[in-house]
C-alpha cells in the first residue's frame, strides 16, 4: 500500500488510477497534465469562523443572540460559497441560521403570550356602586329629629 500524491488515500502498489480521487498515477496515462509538472496538491480547506460563530449564537445565546446567528450564517455561506476550495462549514453555518430563525419565532412567541396575559390579568377599574333611587318619595319624607320622637310632634 502507499499514499496517492494527489488525495493521499491509500492505494495498491501495482495500481494506475487511484480509486478516491480517480486520477491518473502515471502521467503519460493523463491527459490533463503535462509530464514534467509536480501533482497538484491543496491546502487544507478550514473551517469558517462566522460558520462556528453562527451556530454558538443560536445555541447559547437566545433573543439578540439568535438574531446575530442569522446574519453570521448568511454571511458565512456567502463566504463559503465564494472559496468553496479554502473554506468549509456549510452544514454549521445552516444549522446556526436555522436554529437562529427558530428562537426569534420562540421569542415572538413568548412576547406575545406575555402580553396576553399582562392584559388579561391587568386590574379593570372598578365600577362605582350606584342605588337605585325613587325620586317621588324621595323628597316627600322628612328624617325624624330626636325632638319629634320624644314629644310625638
Amino acid at each position: 500500500m502507499k499514499p496517492c500524491p494527489y488525495c493521499l488515500a491509500e492505494i495498491d502498489n501495482a495500481a494506475l488510477q487511484c480509486p478516491s480521487c480517480q486520477r491518473w498515477l502515471d502521467a503519460s496515462l493523463d491527459s490533463t497534465l503535462n509530464a514534467d509538472s509536480p501533482p497538484i496538491v491543496l491546502p487544507p480547506r478550514r473551517t469558517s469562523g462566522l460558520a462556528i460563530g453562527s451556530l454558538i449564537c443560536a445555541i447559547f445565546a437566545w433573543g439578540p443572540g439568535s438574531i446575530a446567528a442569522v446574519i453570521l450564517g448568511h454571511v458565512a455561506l456567502r463566504q463559503i460559497r465564494r472559496d468553496p476550495l479554502r473554506i468549509k462549514g456549510k452544514r454549521m453555518a445552516t444549522t446556526g441560521i436555522v436554529l437562529g430563525w427558530l428562537g426569534i419565532v420562540a421569542l415572538t412567541v413568548m412576547i406575545g403570550v406575555g402580553i396576553y396575559f399582562r392584559k388579561m390579568f391587568e386590574e379593570q377599574p372598578q365600577k362605582p356602586q350606584t342605588r337605585e333611587v325613587n325620586l317621588t318619595t324621595a323628597g316627600l319624607v322628612r328624617p325624624i329629629s330626636p325632638r319629634h320622637a320624644l314629644t310625638g310632634g
